[in-house]
Parts: structure tokens; C-alpha cells; sequence
């Protein structure tokens, strides 16, 4: 599992994150469903599951998980587990965000 680190986003900002998961996929496999959850990796932020704007989508090989808000100063983690049909498998992808005021 990769984790890259997306770019600042203002506490103002509403986004949609991107998981993709294509390379990952094999033949004749599709994404059945998907959890997208937010911590905090430094900071504070005693509810880092507001971050998250409602429920993730799936789109094709990607899930679509629209966010917001989040504390000036913070760094967080949002983890997205997929699974997989026919096989059942489960796979992981993450992202860090930090959120710092313009």
C-alpha cells in the first residue's frame, strides 16, 4: 500500500479524493463496495471523521470520497478498503492530508 501525501487543502475547501484501484484490479474483478475512514497522523482534532462528506462511491476501478473542513495545523489519514468480486478480496489504499489555512 502507497500513501502519498496530496497537497495543502484550506479548512474551507470541499474536495472529492480519488482511490484508484485499476492496477490493482485483475481480469474479470470489479470493486463490490468500499469504507473510506479519516485519523489524525499529527495535531489535534477530536472528531477526524467530520472530515468525511458523506458516503464514498464507487465509480469503475475508482472509489470517490467527497471531504471537507478539517483543522488548521492538522495532518490526517484517510484509509480506503475495497472489495473485490468474484474473489472476495480486500484492498487497501490511503492518502495524508494536511490542512492548513491560505
Amino acid at each position: 500500500m502507497t500513501r502519498p501525501t496530496w497537497p495543502a487543502k484550506d479548512p474551507r475547501e470541499k474536495l472529492v479524493a480519488t482511490f484508484a484501484y485499476g492496477d490493482d484490479l485483475d481480469a474479470g474483478e470489479t470493486i463490490a463496495s468500499a469504507v473510506v475512514t479519516c485519523t489524525v497522523l499529527s495535531g489535534t482534532d477530536a472528531n477526524p471523521a467530520a472530515v468525511l462528506d458523506g458516503a464514498c462511491v464507487v465509480s469503475g476501478s475508482d472509489i470517490l470520497q467527497p471531504f471537507k473542513g478539517g483543522l488548521d495545523g492538522v495532518t490526517y489519514r484517510l484509509d480506503c478498503l475495497a472489495t473485490i468480486t468474484p474473489t472476495g478480496r480486500v484492498l487497501a489504499c490511503a492518502a495524508t492530508l494536511p490542512v492548513r489555512t491560505a
